[in-house]
């Protein structure tokens, strides 16, 4: 397995927390200038018992998903992209790519996955959270820096996860997520790498 030394997984980590606090602003913000519209879809009204409506950003069309986090074995600063597109409430496609940056080793993963998300939670204490898992596959591109010749290996990938949602309004959703990175043939020495995508956002257009 690639092994990281502790200088440059603290440094991978001094930039995970830059991130963080850079995110956490950004969302707190976002959750301030965003109007509350749990009022027009019957959010958290006890008297309220019958699924509601779909919102506008469960209707068909693309969103645009954006995260950070970190993956392990090897350790990077993970920054993953999404385009999904979905088909009705529950039911989506479309590209991933997660990237991994460390001082030393750099993922490259793009896949195309599978979504199926849960768009209505029993109850009306949790409207707002949609549990949603996702399957897909593509090819993942491994450099390590710190070895001679600067070796870089490609490979098949398979990947699956899982996450939840917290829906802010109509069309912007938090998010965090899972994601287990299978390589069934050996690229740079690694058959499997963890990745948690710890915060991120959806924007659905």
């Amino acid at each position: 397995m690639l092994q990281s030394s502790p200088a440059p997984l603290r440094s991978a980590l001094a930039r995970t927390l830059r991130a963080a606090l850079g995110l956490t602003l950004l969302l707190y913000a976002t959750g301030i200038a965003l109007p509350d519209s749990s009022a027009a879809q019957d959010w958290g009204d006890p008297s309220y018992d019958s699924p509601s409506s779909p919102p506008a950003g469960d209707e068909i069309g693309w969103s645009l998903k954006a995260g950070f986090g970190f993956t392990h074995d090897p350790s990077t600063f993970l920054m993953n992209f999404e385009l999904p597109y979905a088909f009705d409430r529950w039911v989506s496609a479309g590209p991933m790519i997660q990237v991994g940056v460390e001082d030393d080793i750099t993922i490259v993963a793009p896949t195309l996955n599978v979504g199926v998300r849960l768009p209505d939670m029993p109850g009306s204490d949790f409207d707002r959270f949609h549990p949603y898992g996702f399957a897909g596959f593509g090819f993942a591109v491994i450099e390590d820096d710190d070895e001679r010749n600067d070796q870089r290996s490609a490979g098949f990938l398979v990947d699956f996860g899982f996450g939840l949602e917290y829906q802010l309004s109509d069309h912007v959703f938090l998010n965090s997520q899972m994601m287990f990175n299978f390589l069934p043939r050996r690229t740079q020495d690694e058959k499997f790498f963890y990745a948690w995508q710890m915060a991120g956002m959806r924007i659905a257009f």
